[in-house]
């Protein structure tokens, strides 16, 4: 019976997340039919334990009418035996019990709860570093800050195919709007070409961040983004500097567009993109305030 509840909380806990659309802020959604096709499986499967239960009873029943056929004593002798015999240790009794107590847990909580958007917060707790962009030799695990960089999940020459192929939708042009779409795609060609980009200007949106060491007219503006799922999320995005010293809070979200340059960043000990502010605005935060990666090619 609780393998049966367990199948039920859990494909609900999936249908769930798709019907509210929250399904996005776990994984890419160019993976959304792998938890599709979960709904579908464990759909299956608890029609399956519910006829396995439903056959177990049919033969308990039938069991029992035919120990009433013999005598008492012989039907005494036979229930004692029984009863030794389905009798289980304490310790497979916990066991069990901690088991199906692991996996209720998540099921029912991530119905019940809210689900939490990724804001500067995260930023803070995880960190704002990254590995120099020159050599890439440092890596920090899966955990990325400003540059999304698929070097991560591929060996170098692909990676490098693969950038160079991107670069040519952008390159060329003297004015780029970063899309929801294309964010994480243009930024990583940004940094890749950081130099072939000086003087073009760029429009973009996302969510303000103070990170340490900046200058009084500097702040980032970033949006988190998921490679492949939450795993491997980051905060990616660019420095955006004013002309003149300016003080805005964490999480406010802005449209702005600017001329591309490269800055020292003493944080980080390396040369970063900065988009130098030629005009903004205050916009509404997104109804999918994540960004996914999509390639071009």
């Amino acid at each position: 019976m609780f393998k049966i509840l367990i199948l039920i909380l859990t494909t609900n806990l999936f249908f769930m997340l798709h019907v509210t659309g929250n399904i996005s802020k776990y994984i890419n959604m160019k993976y959304s039919f792998l938890s599709a096709s979960m709904i579908v499986i464990l759909f299956l499967l608890t029609i399956v334990e519910g006829i396995k239960l439903w056959r177990s009873g049919d033969e308990k029943e039938k069991h029992d009418d035919c120990d009433c056929s013999h005598d008492h004593h012989d039907h005494e002798h036979h229930h004692e035996h029984g009863h030794e015999k389905k009798k289980q240790p304490v310790g497979k009794k916990m066991k069990k019990f901690l088991a199906y107590t692991l996996v209720l847990i998540p099921a029912i909580s991530g119905v019940a709860l809210p689900v939490a958007t990724l804001d500067s917060q995260l930023v803070d707790a995880k960190g704002f570093s990254f590995p120099t962009l020159e050599d890439g030799s440092n890596k920090e695990g899966m955990h990325q800050v400003l540059n999304p960089d698929m070097s991560k999940f591929m060996n170098q020459s692909d990676f490098t195919d693969l950038v160079r192929k991107e670069s040519k939708s952008y390159i060329p042009k003297n004015n780029i709007t970063l899309t929801d779409k294309d964010y994480l795609v243009g930024l990583e060609v940004l940094y890749n070409f950081s130099g072939a980009f000086a003087g073009k200007t760029l429009t973009m949106k996302g969510f303000t961040y103070n990170g340490p060491g900046e200058q009084p007219n500097q702040l980032f503006l970033l949006r988190f983004g998921l490679i492949h799922c939450v795993a491997d999320s980051g905060a990616f995005g660019l420095m955006i500097q004013f002309p003149n010293n300016i003080h805005i809070p964490n999480d406010q979200w802005y449209q702005v567009t600017g001329t591309m340059d490269t800055v020292y960043y003493p944080q980080m000990k390396t040369k970063i993109p900065v988009l130098k502010v030629t005009s903004y605005k205050t916009i509404p935060k997104p109804k999918d305030p994540y960004v996914y990666r999509n390639s071009l090619n």
